[in-house]
């Protein structure tokens, strides 16, 4: 029948994994760019149709790999995403600034 069908649009979201929640905090910090997929590109979370770059959660705690701004100390930053994440991830939480961006 008719009614049983509900569009798209209408369905509820589907609720964010860890890895995207842990995402979202990561990005939310002052001085980070963006997440980076590590050294060859494959680091992240694999789920069905999309992937998370640079969040890995696993039995061994939680890494996350970002770009972070030359505007805001770089410790600093670091800092700052590992408590963000230490509040929401398993741990310990290990992170990696794998390169630094320059605003001309």
């Amino acid at each position: 029948m008719l009614d049983d069908v509900v569009p798209e649009a209408l369905e509820p979201p589907e609720p964010l994994t860890p890895a995207e929640i842990v995402a979202a905090a990561v990005l939310d910090v002052p001085g980070v760019v963006r997440l980076h997929g590590g050294r060859f590109g494959g680091l992240g979370t694999y789920l069905p149709g999309r992937r998370v770059t640079g969040v890995r959660i696993d039995d061994e705690g939680t890494e996350v790999h970002v770009v972070v701004s030359d505007r805001v100390p770089v410790p600093q930053t670091a800092a700052r995403v590992q408590r963000a994440v230490s509040a929401i991830a398993p741990m310990p939480v290990r992170v990696h600034v794998e390169d630094i961006d320059t605003i001309v």
